[in-house]
This record gives C-alpha cells, sequence and structure tokens, in this order.
C-alpha cells in the first residue's frame, strides 16, 4: 500500500486545521466565504475525525467504515468545541474567538499525529484508509427498507423496518441543522463582539516585589502623606473610549466589626482625571493617594463615559471602585 493511501485524510486535515488557525487568528480574515471555509470544517468535523482516527487506526473491515466515522466525527466535533468553549470560560481569555480556536486546532493536531503514528504500527494491508466497500450505505440506501438474505451483510445505516428508516431521517435532518448552524456562526461571528461591549475598573499598588497586584491597596495612612496606587482601566466597548474618573472621599462612622456605614459625616471630591484607552487596550493610571480627612474615609474612584453629572456619586457612576482607609 502507498504512504499517501493511508495519510491522505489525516494530512488533509493537518492542513485544512493550520489553514483554519492562520486564516483566523493570525490573517484576521473576515470575508465570509473564506470565513465559512476555513471554520466550518474547524467546528463540525476535523476534531471528531482526528480523534476517531486515533482511536481506531484500523481497516474499515475491522474497525468503523467511512460514513460511521463522518457520522461520529460530527458529533464529537460539536462536543470538542463545546467543551473548549466551556473551559475558556473559566480562564482570563473568556469564551473568545482566539482561545477556542487555538483549543481546536491543538486538539486536532495533536490527535491527527496520534492517529498516523498508530496506523504506521499496523501491518500496511490493515491500516485504515478511505476507500467505499459494499459495507458503506449510500444516501438512498438510508431512505428505503431493502430485504437481504441472511447471509448478507447490511450496511451501518441500511434500515430494516420503518422505525430505522425514521431513526435515519432524524440523523440526516439533525446533521443538516448543524451544518446550517454552523455555517451562520461562521458568517455572524466576524460582526458579532466576542463578548458584551464592558469596561473592567480597579485599582492596584505595587507590592514588594515590585509587581501591581490588588492585595497591596493601603489600609493605613497619615495626614497629608501621598501613598501611590494605580487605576486600571480595560476598554473592551469595541471603539475608543475617553473616561472620566472622579475621585470622591467620605468621612463615614463604621459599626464595631467595621463590616456597615453607620453614617455619613462629610463628603468631598478630591481629584478628576481623563483617560483615552483604545479598545482592547488597557491603561494604568497613577495616582497619589492623600485623603484629607482622618478616622476612617471611603476613596470612591468614579468612572464615567461622556459628561459627569453635577453630584457624581457611587449610584451614577457607569464603574465604581472604593478604597477603605483609616487616617490618623
Amino acid at each position: 500500500m502507498r504512504a499517501h493511501q493511508w495519510t491522505l485524510d489525516l494530512l488533509s486535515v493537518l492542513a485544512l486545521g493550520v489553514a483554519a488557525a492562520a486564516g483566523i487568528l493570525v490573517f484576521d480574515l473576515t470575508w465570509t466565504p473564506i470565513r465559512l471555509a476555513l471554520s466550518l470544517p474547524l467546528v463540525l468535523l476535523l476534531p471528531g475525525y482526528a480523534f476517531v482516527s486515533a482511536l481506531f487506526p484500523e481497516r474499515a473491515d475491522d474497525g468503523f467504515s467511512l460514513l460511521e466515522r463522518l457520522v461520529l466525527s460530527v458529533g464529537l466535533s460539536l462536543a470538542i468545541v463545546s467543551v473548549a468553549a466551556y473551559v475558556a470560560n473559566f480562564t482570563p481569555y473568556g469564551i473568545r474567538l482566539a482561545p477556542v480556536a487555538i483549543a481546536v486546532v491543538g486538539w486536532t493536531v495533536v490527535f491527527a499525529v496520534i492517529g498516523l503514528v498508530r496506523r504506521a504500527r499496523y501491518p500496511p494491508q490493515e491500516r485504515y484508509r478511505i476507500r467505499w466497500t459494499a459495507g458503506d450505505s449510500t444516501l438512498p440506501a438510508l431512505f428505503s427498507v431493502q430485504q437481504h438474505g441472511i447471509n448478507t451483510q447490511r450496511g451501518p445505516f441500511e434500515p430494516e423496518n420503518e422505525r430505522q428508516l425514521l431513526l435515519n431521517v432524524f440523523l440526516v435532518f439533525s446533521v443538516l441543522v448543524l451544518i446550517v448552524g454552523g455555517a451562520y456562526l461562521a458568517v455572524a461571528a466576524p460582526s458579532l463582539p466576542d463578548t458584551e461591549p464592558h469596561t473592567e475598573y480597579y485599582l492596584l499598588a505595587e507590592n514588594g516585589d515590585g509587581e501591581l497586584v490588588a492585595n497591596a491597596l493601603p489600609t493605613e495612612l497619615s495626614t497629608g502623606s501621598a501613598e501611590p496606587i494605580y487605576v486600571g482601566i480595560e476598554n473592551h466597548e469595541g471603539e475608543t473610549q475617553t473616561y472620566t474618573t472622579v475621585v470622591l472621599q467620605q468621612q463615614v462612622t463604621l459599626t464595631d466589626d467595621g463590616s456597615e456605614i453607620e453614617s455619613v459625616n462629610g463628603e468631598e471630591e478630591l481629584d478628576r482625571f481623563e483617560t483615552t484607552v483604545q479598545n482592547g487596550e488597557t491603561e494604568r493610571v497613577g495616582y497619589e493617594l492623600s485623603p484629607t480627612a482622618s478616622g476612617d474615609v471611603h476613596v470612591w474612584f468614579l468612572l464615567y463615559q461622556g459628561d459627569v453629572p453635577e453630584d457624581p456619586s457611587p449610584e451614577n457612576a457607569y464603574r465604581a471602585t472604593r478604597l477603605t482607609v483609616s487616617v490618623s
């Protein structure tokens, strides 16, 4: 058996996977026909086919026939893509095109290579290769009940009765729905944002190693002293934004356990500044924190898009974060 006869399918899977990764991640293709041609096989076929090939490297006579492999590959591909998206949701990257595509392409490449290695370990005559055999059903045979003799081998999806025929109709309909749904997502994806528009807003300070972390923020200050902190703004709004930060000081009286506010004794605006952030970028603005009140103080950092109201407060801010300090 020539090498291309048992390697061509998996080499094609590798080529399509790499092409999809390059087109989607490197060249950022948005032209619908090209994106559709690259993403549809990646979602509906390639990862599942690579996985099935790694599990069953033997020829069709001893394992799965071509039709069985294709049907199983579609179902497995959808499951693999779903799991990749689910896992990505628990990473810092979230459910976005890049991490999901990298995971799916990586899975496809790894198992395609494993499939090639496992096939190579079989004798040439036992290696799986794509070919239509007498046991492979054709589409017309899926929708008609055929009478066979006792010793006649029936195809894997060839119906024996009307119940199995209805199951075949449902199977084909489901596959068509999946293909149409995958095509719609591939077409719509260029025009849809990876996530809902939002802005992330937080405070950081340097720790002993010079890293910016949230758990190094000051909790105690001296009157008249200044403590450097950083205001973090991450723009995921889909376009460049100019934000206004208002620093608001509240002198408060806390309960004995410090968990609740008994009263607000005074309020003063300490500062305000603008920050322009490109879409998808992060700005960390250095700020010298220097409350003018004493005792327990809440320092609010209020973020606004556009005009700031006459009376800025945590209730009317687009984003708000608070730092509680004890000023002596």
